[in-house]
């Protein structure tokens, strides 16, 4: 029962935030040269899409309160699945943690290719091809999607990298 009201409070923790936060990125200046994509839509498309799913998750827990109390007993065992999840989750973490601190010093193309990569294979995928053509592909179409459309820049790194990276945008 503890365990089923801290997801409870977590998620509604969670939506009163995403709540707040949809509200501080619609203070965001406005441009008259991007006014349909401006600086607050996507945090505002981020926050909105986790309000509503916190929400959701808020009425599952409150719906889940009234069900059966015999699954409580086996809430905090870990079995070895779960520690594998547990695995994933901090090899993902580190990854997003060393994304972070590498795209300033490698620039965007060579540390999301990179992290996508190293990313797939904490999902177990068996086609290897389809890691390197996904890694690829989707930076490739993320670089022109950021320096094309939306005309914003990207981080291009320092010394040889930054000179790397000036030969595709």
């Amino acid at each position: 029962m503890a365990a089923r009201l801290l997801d409870v409070a977590f998620a509604g923790l969670l939506f009163v935030l995403s709540i707040y936060l949809w509200i501080e990125a619609d203070g965001f200046p406005t441009s008259r040269r991007f006014a349909q994509a401006d600086a607050d839509f996507w945090p505002k498309a981020v926050f909105g899409t986790m309000a509503l799913i916190t929400a959701i998750m808020v009425v599952r827990g409150l719906m889940g309160l009234r069900g059966p109390k015999d699954a409580d007993t086996q809430a905090f065992v870990m079995t070895s699945e779960n520690w594998v999840s547990v695995a994933r989750v901090g090899a993902m973490a580190g990854l997003i943690l060393a994304f972070y601190f590498a795209l300033q010093i490698v620039g965007f193309p060579i540390a999301t290719i990179t992290f996508l990569f190293l990313a797939s294979f904490v999902i177990p995928y068996p086609n290897h091809a389809i890691r390197v053509a996904f890694a690829l592909g989707f930076t490739v179409a993320l670089v022109l999607f950021f320096t094309k459309a939306l005309q914003l820049p990207l981080p291009r790194g320092t010394g040889v990298f930054y000179e790397f990276n000036v030969l595709f945008y």
